[in-house]
């Protein structure tokens, strides 16, 4: 993290500036670790911004939107922890070559939330390469998990941007409008960027009624998925609002 905001700083066009990039290095690098402190507190790991806190609401997103994935992770005995930890500690600087953590961090230094815009990234990551991990043992999936495939990071963020602002409308859509989520799914176009949403490639609801149809989906990923989706879209929206009133109460004191 610190050469990456060193780099930038020393070769800053005005030269006045980058001969300040030392200071300003520590200083940006103290102001963001003040941020990211509670992942590094023990006390805070299970809380909603502790490292386990996070793992557990990126986990839940993957099986929000990938099931299939999820469960093959579980089945092989593949922990979270095992590269979400480093996704998180680091921001991503270890798994992207230096212009494309500077361009990543670009886009996550402008968001409003931090925290939501790693969420999805990182998801994203794992949806990216998810024809591999299904075809994956055990050492093969860590392998591509703690050292991610080379990756168009402008076609990540794009996806990762489109799964966030397609499950807005569907959480919208469900509890503003009254829709069940598969009357949702089948009246809101996708965006095209969409790997994986709501456990349908691209998001489209006609592949999943298709693929519901076969006899040979697997049951765990088929049936019961809407109710169990619906039921995770709460959760999510209950936890939105329980960090919401968190920060206010914090603000407050």
């Amino acid at each position: 993290i610190v050469g990456t905001i060193y780099y930038v700083l020393a070769n800053d066009e005005n030269e006045q500036w980058a001969c300040e990039a030392e200071a300003d290095t520590y200083y940006m690098f103290n102001t963001l670790m003040s941020e990211m402190r509670d992942i590094f507190v023990p006390d805070l790991d299970m809380a909603d911004t502790g490292i386990q806190g996070r793992i557990s609401n990126m986990t839940s997103l993957l099986s929000l939107h990938d099931p299939e994935v999820r469960c093959h992770l579980v089945d092989l005995g593949i922990d979270p922890a095992y590269y979400a930890i480093r996704w998180l500690t680091t921001l991503l600087s270890r798994e992207f070559l230096l212009p494309d953590t500077i361009r990543l961090w670009d886009s996550m230094f402008s968001s409003t939330h931090k925290d939501n815009f790693m969420r999805y990234v990182c998801v994203t990551m794992v949806m990216i390469i998810r024809d591999d991990l299904l075809k994956g043992d055990f050492s093969t999936c860590l392998r591509l998990l703690q050292s991610h495939p080379t990756t168009n990071i402008e076609s990540l963020l794009e996806s990762s941007r489109s799964l966030w602002i397609y499950e807005s409308q569907i959480t919208l859509a469900c509890h503003k409008g009254g829709l069940s989520l598969h009357q949702s799914l089948c009246t809101i176009t996708p965006p095209p960027s969409i790997v994986m949403a709501y456990g349908l490639p691209g998001g489209v609801a006609q592949a999943r009624r298709a693929a519901e149809a076969s006899p040979s989906v697997n049951s765990r990923s088929g049936g019961g998925f809407f109710s169990r989706a619906n039921a995770m879209l709460g959760q999510i929206g209950g936890s939105n609002r329980s960090r919401s009133q968190n920060r206010n109460r914090t603000s407050t004191r």
